[in-house]
């Protein structure tokens, strides 16, 4: 647990994740970035530079891949071949026959993969430029990632909404970088003012080893409102050649002179009740401008999902991480039809450090994930160390994870990789994990070589036909992103989360034209055999990738 009394305070000079997760230092709870730089991300921002070297030309850096080797021009060569079809496909995008029907709010979509079949996107995958397009004319719009491209940014904005604002909101140190990026652009003579319709919002991060994490944007149009909660980064490999989840809400009008009284709204509407205190969090100037313009408007209709998010700090409350998803699935779970067998699915693009074993976290985040409206029956008991056999108690829990001959033989290689990062420090101080590992294969979907990104959390009945939950976020499975409970009875969140939780219990979508829920990956999950080994980002690997690639790219 945490311990308040630690004595070095702000002289420590430790930068063990570990000595953070149990000493409370008071430089934590400052508002200030100076002591808040996200260091456990390195390997992540490092992977995904790599990632931007494959398929954008205008990307961060390509220092990393050396101009005399073989190996480079063979990687250069994909990268120009990803590039070429994403701008046709861009190209095309106005000519080409609609794929989606009408948006719906009740269940999510996948971003679409360039050079898929049309059969593997019909009805269930979206590209950024046709998620900005839905309204027409964007007025004004909001973006929140992790990381961002600017460029690529600039130009998936089609014509309809190459004119608004754009508020960018990234942590401190990407939003440095950000920043520095448009400065630079203003000195250039040639085009000065490029960037000038992006406004980058700086978000700070209070908390050691926290990041802003959330994936969202919310669109203004004249036709009123629409949020989008998805999982990909501002950048073209996110958005071209990942596996991602994005939900769309329904359009949300301007409030009509009939319910625009003295009483908002949005305070009958939990969804907008919700999205505004979770935006009110951040405590910028242009939250609170958000929140004044989205007040402005009616989203009751916003009715299909709950959302669950992380705010960095300590939580005595249940609002965010872990605390408010178990108030939901305790509100919404029936317990009588969801009986102990229905097993817990989670799928992540990284892994924090959980402790070594299970008990130190991951139990206690299971029977988070376990909890249902019966409050007659002690669902501890699911998970507990001696209720079940090993192998039934692994069955309850499971994790889908690439292994490493699914990024070796993936359409990026190994360069899909950086973004899942996981490394071998934390994997050797918690083996016990891979006993609940599941492989990475997406059949239906036609995703299996498609670099998994998308982040979900279901529970699915024992022949896996059905799930009583499901929820789409930006968390990873971490302490950061969903918190840990301090022995003062307080939650410590480390990290800026969003997901949306569908409560409605649903049919595993079999096909693109069905009704129910999409699932990413194949059902019921395949463990690890003995021979398989998860995928860790900072380690060499020597066997040649799908593009001629070993790793790291020297």
């Amino acid at each position: 647990g945490i311990n308040a009394e630690y004595g070095y305070w702000e002289k420590c000079y430790r930068k063990n994740e570990e000595h953070f997760d149990k000493y409370l230092h008071p430089r934590e709870l400052k508002s200030s970035g100076k002591n808040s730089s996200p260091k456990i991300t390195s390997m992540q921002e490092a992977g995904t530079k790599q990632s931007l070297n494959l398929a954008n030309s205008s990307s961060y850096t390509r220092k990393m891949l050396p101009s005399n080797s073989q190996n480079v021009k063979r990687s250069r060569s994909a990268e120009n071949s990803i590039e070429t079809s994403a701008k046709q496909a861009n190209t095309m995008s106005g000519k080409r026959r609609k794929t989606t029907g009408p948006i719906l709010s009740d269940r999510y979509y996948f971003t679409k993969v360039v050079g898929h079949p049309d059969k593997f996107s019909d009805n269930v995958a979206l590209s950024f430029r046709e998620i900005v397009s839905l309204d027409g004319k964007v007025t004004k719009s909001w973006q929140f990632s992790y990381v961002a491209d600017l460029d690529w940014l600039l130009e998936e904005y089609p014509e309809c909404a190459a004119e608004g604002p754009i508020f960018l909101f990234l942590g401190e140190k990407e939003a440095t970088s950000a920043q520095n990026q448009i400065m630079q652009q203003k000195k250039c003579n040639s085009h000065p003012g490029k960037y000038s319709r992006i406004i980058v919002v700086p978000v700070s991060l209070p908390m050691s080893y926290g990041t802003h994490h959330t994936k969202m944007m919310i669109m203004q149009s004249q036709a009123g409102i629409r949020v989008v909660i998805h999982t990909a980064n501002l950048i073209q490999v996110d958005w071209t050649v990942k596996t991602q989840g994005v939900w769309i809400s329904p359009l949300c009008p301007l409030q009509t002179p009939n319910n625009n009284n003295n009483d908002n709204n949005n305070d009958t509407s939990e969804f907008g009740c919700y999205l505004l205190n979770y935006l009110s969090a951040y405590r910028t100037s242009a939250t609170d401008q958000l929140v004044r313009i989205l007040q402005k408007y009616d989203m009751s209709n916003v009715t299909q999902i709950k959302l669950v998010g992380s705010v960095p700090g300590l939580h005595s409350s249940k609002e965010f991480g872990s605390r408010r998803l178990g108030a939901l699935l305790a509100r919404h779970v029936d317990g009588v039809k969801v009986r102990p067998g229905w097993r817990i699915i989670a799928n992540c693009s990284s892994i924090g450090t959980l402790g070594a074993s299970s008990a130190e976290w991951l139990d206690s985040f299971i029977r988070v994930l376990q909890t249902t409206r019966d409050t007659t029956r002690d669902t501890s008991r699911d998970i507990s160390h001696d209720a079940s056999p090993d192998k039934e108690r692994q069955a309850l829990f499971q994790l889908v994870y690439p292994t490493v001959e699914m990024i070796r033989n993936s359409l990026e290689g190994y360069c899909g990789g950086g973004s899942v990062p996981y490394s071998i420090h934390t994997h050797r101080r918690q083996p016990w994990l891979r006993s609940h590992m599941c492989h990475w294969s997406s059949v239906k979907w036609g995703r299996s070589r498609v670099v998994p990104h998308i982040k979900t959390y279901t529970r699915a009945s024992p022949d896996t036909k059905q799930v009583a939950w499901m929820l789409l976020t930006s968390a990873n499975l971490s302490k950061a992103a969903w918190g840990q409970e301090t022995p003062n009875g307080s939650l410590k969140v480390r990290s800026y989360e969003l997901g949306v939780l569908f409560t409605e219990p649903c049919p595993v979508m079999g096909s693109s034209t069905d009704p129910g829920m999409p699932v990413p990956y194949n059902l019921p999950p395949v463990p690890y055999s003995k021979t398989d080994k998860p995928w860790i980002a900072d380690i060499a690997y020597t066997q040649m990738d799908t593009h001629g690639n070993k790793w790291p790219i020297d």
